[in-house]
């Protein structure tokens, strides 16, 4: 039997835990290895397939009721047993520990597919760059499965959306991500309020004789004075709910290395543009359907 994956390291925002997540789905469907992943506990609540299963595992396993306290209790066990190194004496098991300033692990390289045919336990840590892409797309849908929004949530994104997307011709979220990305020294996605405002403008100048709307999801209030003579809403204002909204939209554009505006065009399979350059001239062919969440 294929060894069981353990994550007990919780590392990043939400579309950094939900890229690492993608491609233990995409491992678990070619090689049948188990995954394990209660560092996912602090957004388990959200998804259909983890905010009920005590172990966030995939495949789930239900209980149907809340696991969120069991859940945690888990995650605090087995982080705690990282930190004091127990998981290295667990028999029959082997502990992955990756720099988190290594660049990206594959699961697929030969030594950890005989970990997974030889081992029963097998500690995945240190950072979140953990990627399968040789069977990524073919566990897309996989993916796409087990993190739909519970049905809460999902009619939040409905009663919101429903309106908008009622009065458009096209509808483009636009991403504006305003913080860690202006401090980040490796990234080079930070824009201005002026920059993604004109961005919006070469955008609707794309769709000639067309009602281009625009949905706005930030961490930053936006002023709408920028946007003047076009059609724009905000989006929800919770982070669940912006993402899931982002991801109902006809076409989105934002942050080039963000994972959360590239889960949204994963989830809603809709094509997206990364926000690189302010200068740049935009095409539609730039858009493109996210096959992966990159960084």
């Amino acid at each position: 039997m294929p060894a069981t994956i353990i994550i007990p390291q919780s590392i990043g925002q939400i579309g950094n835990r939900l890229e690492q997540f993608s491609h233990l789905i995409a491992l678990h469907e070619e090689t049948g290895a188990r995954i394990v992943n209660p560092s996912f506990s602090l957004y388990s609540e959200f998804f259909e397939g983890t905010y009920d299963d005590p172990l966030c595992r995939y495949p789930g396993v239900h209980s149907h009721s809340s696991a969120k306290g069991l859940q945690r209790l888990f995650y605090v066990i087995l982080r705690s047993s990282m930190q004091a190194r127990l998981l290295s004496i667990v028999p029959h098991s082997v502990w992955v520990d990756i720099h988190w300033t290594a660049g990206a692990y594959d699961l697929g390289n030969p030594q950890f597919r005989q970990f997974i045919r030889e081992k029963k336990w097998i500690f995945l840590s240190g950072h979140w760059k953990h990627r399968h892409w040789s069977n990524y797309e073919a566990g897309i849908q996989a993916t796409r499965d087990h993190f739909r929004l519970v049905p809460g949530l999902r009619t939040q994104v409905d009663r919101h959306m429903g309106p908008i997307k009622a009065q458009c011709e096209i509808l483009v979220g636009l991403h504006v991500r305003q913080g860690d990305n202006f401090t980040d020294p490796v990234r080079r996605d930070a824009f201005t309020s002026e920059e993604h405002a004109q961005l919006a403008r070469k955008i609707a100048a794309l769709f000639p004789g067309r009602k281009v709307t625009f949905l706005i999801c930030t961490n930053k209030p936006q002023p709408r004075a920028l946007y003047e003579g076009l059609t724009v809403f905000d989006g929800p204002g919770d982070f669940i709910l912006d993402m899931y909204s982002l991801s109902e939209c006809d076409y989105i554009a934002g942050a080039g290395q963000s994972s959360f505006s590239g889960w949204a065009s994963l989830m809603g399979q809709k094509p997206r543009y990364r926000f690189f350059d302010p200068h740049a001239t935009v095409t539609l062919d730039d858009f493109q359907v996210c096959r992966g969440v990159e960084d």
